[in-house]
């Protein structure tokens, strides 16, 4: 595993005043008082989200005692990228200076980067790689509005679109060895509810509105994006532990989307599970879209809360709208 996250830090109250809070009349503190964010890493104007998934993508590669050359395929899974052709990962593989691997990118918003780990692991299993670098580096802060004229504009949007955040997390996948012993991804569960697919859009840069920047915003609070993750909670994460054989007490540590902190919270009461099986970064991160997994996985391994032998859910829920889930021990 590997994060990176910029230098730059900013509390939800500067973000608040300049969004306009105290022009148009709010108070400052409602960010952090409805998500539980309080500060956020911005990416430098130098930097692009490839220069952040490669510093994600080194120390993942050397997490893994491997060099770049060990490296057979590279996935860049994210909200964010850098241009709109080529693929984003073209550039990381350079950065990295991995030579002649299979590299490509993946787009499904929130639940981009582990979509690329269920296709690592789908690539290792063919026995068409043996190691496959996951990488997301995500800079949402240029799709942040921040010139407010309308105070109920910025009242529907605030929540959401001013805690997100910048920041880099990957994962090295690999082929399982007998002395890796139980280390395997045993279950995954991937779901498209397309009815819902208008919640959550971002309209620019695509063909509709290829040249709208003003459409290049990420969106006010989704409600039924945020209902998604207690039903994911009460119906797939029951499945998904059947499936592997555990219980709720036998996962050593939930990692999931972290939109809010109360929607995390919920979904922890509606499995029965205690508050140490989960680990919250969204205070100290902010959302940080398809980043949100890899990072809380980061910083639950440094604290201790997991590693080798630890049973993981990886558990997504993202604009489209779409679910994913993957069982893990590590």
């Amino acid at each position: 595993m590997g994060k990176y996250l910029p230098e730059t830090v900013y509390t939800s109250e500067e973000i608040e005043e300049r969004a306009g809070f105290k022009r148009l009349g709010i108070k400052l503190g409602l960010v952090k008082m409805l998500t539980g964010c309080e500060t956020r890493h911005y990416a430098a104007e130098n930097e692009w989200c490839s220069d952040l998934a490669a510093k994600a993508g080194a120390a993942a590669i050397e997490d893994a005692g491997l060099t770049p050359a060990d490296i057979d395929a590279v996935i860049f899974g994210a909200i964010t990228r850098d241009f709109a052709e080529p693929a984003t990962v073209n550039r990381v593989v350079q950065l990295l200076g991995i030579p002649n691997c299979y590299a490509f990118d993946i787009f499904n918003a929130c639940n981009a980067f582990i979509g690329g780990v269920d296709l690592a692991d789908s690539l290792i299993k063919t026995g068409k790689a043996e190691n496959v670098l996951v990488v997301c580096g995500e800079i949402l802060s240029r799709w942040t509005k921040f010139d407010y004229t309308d105070k109920d504009e910025l009242l529907m949007r605030a929540p959401v679109a001013l805690s997100v955040g910048d920041g880099a997390g990957a994962f090295v996948i690999s082929k399982v060895n007998e002395s890796d012993g139980d280390s395997r991804i045993l279950a995954t569960k991937f779901k498209t509810l397309p009815d819902l697919w208008e919640h959550g859009v971002i309209w620019g840069g695509g063909v509709i509105y290829p040249h709208a920047s003003d459409k290049l915003f990420v969106p006010g609070t989704v409600k039924a994006l945020t209902d998604l993750h207690p039903e994911i909670a009460k119906t797939i994460v029951p499945e998904m532990l059947e499936r592997s054989g555990w219980t709720v007490d036998d996962i050593d540590c939930f990692l999931p989307t972290q939109i809010a902190n109360w929607v995390v919270k919920n979904a922890r009461q509606i499995l029965g599970a205690k508050e140490d099986q989960f680990y919250e970064v969204i205070k100290h991160t902010g959302n940080v879209g398809a980043c949100n997994i890899p990072l809380t996985s980061c910083f639950a391994k440094e604290a201790g809360k997991i590693r080798k032998g630890s049973k993981i859910m990886m558990i997504g829920g993202a604009a489209g709208m779409s679910i994913g889930i993957i069982n893990a021990i590590l």
